[in-house]
């Protein structure tokens, strides 16, 4: 009987971290269905990769931690740039902010730097075959946000402003950069937050990113 080929998955990975990215490389190599052929240590590196080559990974190890470029702006143009290409956070930062942010914008999974091996491992497969993969700690981390503002409730009706705001909000972007998103002041966009906040009864972007996920507000 002739034994069925195994798919082989490409893995690419962008970390600035030589000697942790060498170790994730070299794991994922001795493995018979993944490939792990390239490794990036800048986002610049990796862009300039995709200019030259039709080459394209079945998934993104991304490091949001990247030196000149906030990882999330990274993610958000991998997402635009190649949509079916897969992307998973491999960090150290549990930051809640960071990691909200990170699965808005379009992360199959956020795992820690200090997951073991096997975690990683099943991770990569996990997101490969359409599902998430979270670290045990982001998990609950994310439930405990969500679970802290008790039963969904009906809240004031936003504007449609306060939406857009409230959706650039959770896509990461800062004041001014949605200030000039929406052609306004920063000062506007401080009056639109002021009342977001208050419909939604909380005091900080963080609180508020939790919140309109939970209520399926964006």
């Amino acid at each position: 009987m002739i034994a069925e080929a195994t798919s082989t998955h490409c893995i690419w990975i962008l970390e600035d971290h030589e000697v942790f990215a060498k170790q994730i490389r070299r794991l994922i190599s001795n493995e018979d269905d993944l490939t792990c052929p390239h490794h990036f240590s800048s986002a610049a590196e990796l862009f300039d990769k995709l200019k030259f080559t039709n080459e394209r990974p079945d998934l993104l190890l991304l490091d949001l931690g990247l030196p000149r470029r906030d990882g999330l702006e990274v993610l958000t143009e991998i997402r635009a740039l190649l949509p079916e290409v897969k992307v998973l956070i491999l960090s150290a930062s549990d930051d809640r902010d960071k990691v909200y942010r990170a699965i808005c914008n379009g992360a199959s999974g956020y795992l820690l730097k200090t997951s073991d091996p096997d975690e990683i491992l099943s991770g990569i497969r996990d997101v490969i075959h359409g599902t998430s993969a979270l670290s045990a700690p982001i998990a609950n981390m994310i439930l405990q946000g969500f679970a802290r503002y008790g039963p969904v409730k009906h809240i004031e009706r936003l504007t449609h402003r306060e939406e857009e705001v409230l959706g650039f909000l959770v896509r990461g972007l800062i004041k001014k950069e949605i200030a000039d998103e929406l052609s306004i002041s920063q000062h506007t966009v401080d009056m639109h937050l002021r009342s977001v906040y208050r419909k939604l009864e909380v005091r900080s972007q963080t609180e508020a990113v939790s919140k309109a996920l939970r209520q399926g507000l964006v």
